[in-house]
């Protein structure tokens, strides 16, 4: 019995919104709080209203779920909350132009996962979802759970990453908070998508993930072939540059001695010359003697 009921909240997406409507809450009075309190500058009025926009819209967003009207227009707002996404994924991929680092990278990664989790789970059994042929694609080889679970691990490794580079107690405060905000986040995308599969709402697709991993290893694999085919044009060249140099230095040794083999036969021919010429004068003047 205690652990159904441990189970119980998380399993069921009405309490999983109410904690998120909690969470958010908590997030944008705290942020709000801690400004006032550490002096509101320019660049951290900014900061906060760029994260607490999101979270007002978010929190938009689940106070209508609790309505009739929100679900009568779930799709509707699905859109909306897929849109909200792509924002902020937008926004968070220009952040990482401006300033690549450790935290910003992972909160784009964090921001991109969503967005195709949303697109992947929201638009099932919608008129987006046939027009698009969403189900031909490659995302949808993953499943709902490792969808979820990459979704708490970039969390965890994101909140770490914070608590390491934060020197404030408030930075500690509102980092755990979106931890645990993406998390819950995350497990109402879930607990939808294991709607959908229960009611076997698109849940049939002919992704394939592994003709696109083929592709990419057709273009790893032809790229390393380029790289060697290079590398060793590169060592070829380097050989036959080698062996022009040795075949330019024993040409020019042999040139060298050609020369001065001449010289030595010049020198030998002009000392046989003089010697017979002298043999020659010599044997003139025994004759003219006798």
């Amino acid at each position: 019995m205690e652990n159904s009921k441990k189970k119980v909240w998380y399993d069921d997406a009405g309490m999983v919104i109410d904690f998120i409507l909690g969470i958010i809450v908590a997030i944008v009075v705290c942020s709000q709080s801690f400004a006032v309190g550490g002096g509101l500058s320019l660049t951290l009025f900014g900061s906060i209203i760029n994260h607490n926009s999101i979270y007002f819209l978010l929190f938009v967003y689940f106070i209508l779920l609790k309505f009739s009207l929100g679900k009568k227009y779930f799709n509707y707002l699905n859109v909306f909350l897929v849109f909200i996404y792509f924002i902020s994924c937008v926004t968070s991929l220009l952040t990482v132009v401006q300033v690549f680092s450790l935290n910003t990278l992972l909160s784009f990664s964090l921001d991109l996962i969503f967005l195709l989790y949303l697109v992947h789970t929201f638009f099932r059994g919608t008129i987006i979802w046939k027009e698009f042929n969403l189900s031909h694609s490659p995302f949808m080889e993953i499943t709902n759970e490792w969808a979820f679970y990459s979704v708490i691990v970039v969390s965890m490794i994101l909140l770490a990453v914070n608590l390491i580079s934060t020197v404030a107690v408030s930075g500690v405060i509102i980092s755990s908070l979106d931890c645990i905000f993406a998390v819950l986040f995350g497990r109402y995308i879930y607990l939808y998508g294991e709607y959908l599969d229960q009611k076997k709402i698109d849940s049939y697709h002919d992704g394939n993930f592994d003709e696109v991993k083929e592709n990419i290893q057709k273009v790893v694999d032809d790229t390393e072939n380029k790289i060697k085919e290079s590398i060793e044009n590169i060592h070829v060249d380097e050989v036959i540059d080698t062996v022009k140099d040795k075949v330019d230095g024993v040409s020019q040794d042999i040139s060298e001695k050609l020369e001065n083999k001449e010289v030595v036969e010049k020198e030998d021919n002009k000392k046989t010359k003089t010697s017979k010429k002298s043999t020659k004068k010599s044997t003139s003047k025994k004759k003219g003697e006798e």
